[in-house]
C-alpha cells in the first residue's frame, strides 16, 4: 500500500469517531419570572348531569384560544366513570409569567361560566417565584408506557374552538370516545410565532395552527386476550380517530404520542412536507438502510408475523 493510500485510509478511520474538550461555554440567561398554577376538579353528581358536565367542558374550550394567547398552558384529564358519569381534572392550569392576581383575572370569565351552569369548583391558586419550583411541584416523575392501553392523538386547530359549531362538533366526538371507554389527556398549548415564515424544515405544519393536543387512550384489563386488545385498538383507529379527523380536516398528530395503527400517517405526521421528505429519503438512503415504523418511506416495507391491530417489530422486515 502506498503512503498516500495508507494516509487516506487512516484518515477515514480516525474520522469515524471524534471527541472534543470544552474550554468555554456561553449560556443565555433569562430573568426569573413568576408562575401561578390553578388546580380543580369537577364531575357528574346529583346536581350535575352528563350533559351539564360536557357543557362545562365546552365552557373551557371556548377560552382555549384566549388562554394560549395570554401565554398560559392547560394540562387536564377527562375520564369516564361508568355510563353517564364523568370527571375532569386540572393537573394543572399553568400561568407562566403570571402573578396570582393576574391569573385570577384571566380565568374569572371561565369560572363564572362554570358557576352559571351549576358546576361548583374550588380552584386552588399557588404562586411560585420562578419556573423551577413550580415545575417540581406540578410535574412529578411519571411512568410512561404500559401494557394495558393503546394511545392515539390529534392536533386540533384554533378554528375548532373559535367557531361555536365546530366546537360543539369537537365536543361530540370527544364525548363519543369517552363513552366508548376512552381516556383523554388534554393539552391546551399555544405555538410560538414562527419568525421565519419560509423556514425550511420538517416540522409538521399542523403545529402552526394548533390550540390543543389531545391524547386518547383505549384501555383493557391486565389479563386481556389478544382478541380483546385487538378490538380496543381497532375501535380506536377505525371509529374514534376517524371521527376526530372528520372534525379537524387537514390537521395532524404528534407522532411521538400517536396511534401505531395511524391511517394515513404520511399526512398526519408530516403534512404537506411528506413528498419532499420522501424524495430526500430516496436520494440520501436509496437502499433504505434506515427504517422505523411510520417513518418516511416505511410504507415500502412490512414485518412478518403481524396480528390484526396488534403490530409487532419482532418479525422479518420485507419489502412490500
Amino acid at each position: 500500500m502506498s503512503p498516500q493510500i495508507f494516509h487516506r485510509q487512516k484518515k477515514r478511520l480516525t474520522d469515524t469517531g471524534t471527541y472534543g474538550v470544552v474550554t468555554s461555554i456561553v449560556v443565555q440567561a433569562y430573568p426569573k419570572v413568576p408562575v401561578t398554577t390553578m388546580t380543580f376538579t369537577f364531575g357528574t353528581s346529583a346536581t350535575v348531569s352528563g350533559d351539564t358536565f360536557w357543557a362545562g367542558i365546552g365552557a373551557y374550550m371556548k377560552y382555549f384560544n384566549t388562554f394560549i394567547d395570554a401565554g398560559t398552558y392547560g394540562y387536564f384529564l377527562v375520564l369516564g366513570a361508568g355510563p353517564g358519569n364523568y370527571s375532569f381534572v386540572f393537573d394543572p392550569f399553568w400561568g407562566g409569567n403570571k402573578t396570582e392576581p393576574q391569573l385570577k383575572q384571566l380565568v374569572a370569565p371561565f369560572l363564572a361560566d362554570l358557576a352559571a351552569l351549576g358546576i361548583a369548583v374550588d380552584p386552588v391558586f399557588i404562586e411560585y417565584p420562578s419556573l423551577y419550583p413550580a415545575w417540581n411541584a406540578s410535574f412529578p416523575p411519571e411512568n410512561v408506557g404500559g401494557w394495558n392501553n393503546h394511545a392515539a392523538s390529534r392536533l386540533f386547530p384554533r378554528d375548532n374552538f373559535a367557531d361555536p359549531a365546530k366546537r360543539n362538533e369537537t365536543i361530540a366526538v370527544v364525548r363519543h370516545a369517552i363513552d366508548g371507554g376512552g381516556l383523554l389527556v388534554g393539552y391546551n398549548i399555544g405555538v410560538a410565532a414562527n419568525p421565519h415564515a419560509n423556514q425550511n424544515n420538517s416540522v409538521n405544519p399542523a403545529w402552526r395552527k394548533t390550540a390543543t393536543h389531545f391524547i386518547l387512550a383505549g384501555l383493557w384489563d391486565d389479563n386481556a386476550t389478544d382478541e380483546e386488545i385487538a378490538a380496543v385498538s381497532k375501535t380506536m383507529t377505525t371509529d374514534w380517530m376517524v371521527r376526530w379527523k372528520a372534525v379537524s380536516p387537514g390537521a395532524g398528530a404528534y407522532m411521538s404520542e400517536a396511534d401505531i395503527n395511524e391511517q394515513g400517517f404520511q399526512q398526519s405526521f408530516f403534512g404537506s412536507y411528506y413528498p419532499q421528505l420522501l424524495a430526500l429519503k430516496k436520494l440520501y438512503d436509496p437502499d433504505s438502510l434506515f427504517y422505523a415504523p411510520q417513518a418516511v418511506g416505511s410504507e415500502d416495507w412490512y414485518i412478518t408475523g403481524q396480528k390484526a391491530w396488534i403490530p409487532t417489530q419482532n418479525g422479518r422486515l420485507c419489502r412490500v
